[in-house]
């Protein structure tokens, strides 16, 4: 969920800070108010393009900073992969667009790419409203809400297709090297076996390299070592009023004294302790000094070694250990050429085998995904009855690409496939009877597509970890007994947990809908008013939460207009109380 978000110098916005909650958060305000402001500062936080014309008028830079605790858990391999720290739960997203131009995202307070921030916002927020922001119209996003019908059945069938795919992937890739050209086969066998006698002579041990740089620092500064344990040995104890020296000097001045300082014994005793444990350091120090003598040409050796096993490492891995699991990676390619030469028929029938068995897959998915269409669809066409798109009409399309060189033939055609089956899944949608469906990105308007996600969100199984869902003008061209049915199914969709009726799946969350409709409004587990004001000649925009009068007054305010009435606070306060009953 989205925590908290802070807003600086964008568009007519000089500041505004909000915190969000759980459940269904609302945003209001009259037509022109400055709601849409909000949508951009998200946008910009899911790693939307910006420009210096969105920054406001007299400032020099425009920032947006959001707290995140977003869903799943792959975002954290994600930031690790980054190399960005990860503390706790929460993600801090900041952008910072200059006048000049320059362009600036952090996350967690250090910098990164605008690149590593697109890929983070899905695990964020999901913006519906605006057709470029509205993930829904892409194939991938179609075939995954078709896919979560199938529930976890569903998810075993595609790994099941998936694992078929790569099996016969890499036994074809086999077969290729084997049957394609020969002369280039003979010469990377030539190249393998040349490559493991290069490392085999090399006779490497895995951290040898290390060991080698640190022996050779050592013979490179022996003369500065040996000076400085030398010294430092002398001065512990060979020299006069050596360390030693003045320690037992003192430990007898104690002794003398003991019979009237109480404490002359107990400070003689420590001092004893620091005489032998600095006897011993002096002990050390003079062994390895005298271990510092190195046979004659030792460091041209170890030289020449590192230049060995570097070579090597440049050749085939960052280090001795990379160079030697390279050598068994040589070793499993040389076998399987070797041996396929000799099993070429073998070989040739595994593919087949492995072929047919991705076929049946394939073929039992398209098969599975037929039926999770007809759910769907009928689904979706009970939650569009009630959101102002009883008439319009949704399907599946399931459709193949033929390709002429394909290995693959379904029912005597030569079709494409890959690891997710050899469908392309395309939603169709009719908005008025009579007319044929059409891909719904190229004839929903920006109000049905985001009342049909919303009818897809809830007719399908939800997602495990779904980020915040931010709805902008949902209820575009419904009202009535829709919009009712709207603010129902919204406040449904993002309830949260422990406030589900009973029997009623798990489909806890967050949502934030911009809206102009007391009947969406009313649902609110939140209430956040978009209002815009001129002080001082500037043009200022404030988002502020409202307490339950205020609440009741913004609602009454979306019901009756500009003037507020005694009968239309009547009606605010009964359109909370249903909504409030209808959450129990």
């Amino acid at each position: 969920m989205l925590r908290e978000i802070h807003i600086r110098n964008l568009a007519v916005l000089a500041e505004a800070a909000v915190d969000f909650g759980p459940g269904l958060n609302v945003l209001s305000g009259e037509t022109g108010a400055g709601k849409s402001i909000v949508v951009d500062s998200l946008a910009l936080l899911a790693g939307a393009r910006a420009s210096a014309e969105m920054i406001r008028s007299g400032a020099e830079a425009l920032t947006v900073s959001g707290v995140f605790a977003p869903a799943g858990t792959q975002w954290r391999r994600l930031l690790a992969e980054a190399g960005l720290e990860i503390e706790g739960d929460e993600v801090l997203v900041r952008r910072e667009i200059a006048r000049s131009g320059r362009n600036r995202v952090f996350v967690n307070d250090q910098p990164t790419t605008l690149r590593l921030l697109a890929d983070l916002a899905p695990f964020l927020l999901r913006i519906h409203g605006q057709r470029d922001e509205l993930g829904l119209i892409e194939p991938e996003r179609q075939k995954s809400l078709l896919e979560r019908v199938g529930g976890a059945a569903g998810e075993a069938l595609l790994a099941r297709v998936a694992a078929a795919y790569d099996r016969h992937a890499n036994l074809a890739e086999r077969l290729e090297r084997l049957t394609g050209d020969d002369r280039a086969r003979r010469e990377r066998l030539d190249l393998l076996r040349f490559q493991a006698a290069e490392i085999d002579a090399a006779k490497l041990r895995a951290g040898e390299d290390a060991e080698l740089r640190a022996e050779r620092e050592v013979l490179r500064h022996a003369e500065a070592i040996a000076h400085a344990l030398g010294t430092c040995a002398a001065l512990l104890s060979d020299d006069e009023g050596s360390a030693l020296e003045r320690i037992g000097r003192s430990r007898t001045l104690l002794a003398d004294v003991e019979a009237w300082e109480p404490q002359a014994a107990a400070w003689g005793i420590e001092l004893e302790e620091m005489r032998i444990r600095l006897a011993d350091l002096a002990t050390t120090l003079s062994r390895r000094l005298d271990g510092l003598d190195a046979e004659p040409g030792r460091l041209d050796a170890v030289e020449e070694r590192l230049a060995t096993i570097e070579r090597l490492c440049r050749k085939h891995g960052g280090d001795a250990a990379a160079v030697l699991a390279r050598r068994g990676e040589i070793e499993a390619e040389l076998a399987e050429l070797e041996g396929d030469d000799a099993d070429r028929d073998e070989l040739a029938g595994k593919v087949a085998a492995a072929l047919e068995e991705y076929r049946q897959a394939a073929v039992e998915l398209s098969r599975q995904r037929e039926e999770w269409g007809r759910a769907l669809v009928a689904g979706v066409g009970a939650e569009l009855a009630e959101l102002g798109l009883g008439r319009a009409r949704l399907a599946v399309s399931l459709e193949r690409r033929r390709r002429a060189d394909s290995p693959l033939t379904v029912d005597g055609v030569a079709v494409d496939f890959g690891r997710d089956g050899i469908d392309q899944v395309v939603l169709l949608f009719a908005p008025n009877p009579g007319e044929e469906p059409r891909p719904l990105a190229r004839i929903a308007s920006g109000g049905e597509l985001s009342r049909i996600h919303l009818a897809l969100q809830l007719s399908s199984q939800a997602e495990a970890a779904r980020p915040t869902l931010v709805f902008d003008e949902v209820d575009t061209g419904i009202g009535g007994a829709e919009a009712a049915a709207l603010g129902r199914k919204l406040q449904r969709l993002a309830q949260p947990a422990g406030r589900r009726k009973r029997g009623e799946e798990d489909q806890g969350g967050q949502i934030l809908a911009v809206t102009h409709l007391p009947q969406v409004a009313s649902h609110a587990d939140h209430h956040f008013k978009v209002s815009k004001q001129v002080d001082g000649g500037r043009t200022r925009v404030r988002v502020e939460p409202l307490a339950e009068m205020a609440r009741v007054e913004e609602v009454a305010r979306m019901l009756a207009g500009e003037k507020v009435t005694q009968l239309s606070l009547s009606h605010a306060r009964e359109l909370i109380a249903g909504a409030a009953r209808n959450r129990r």
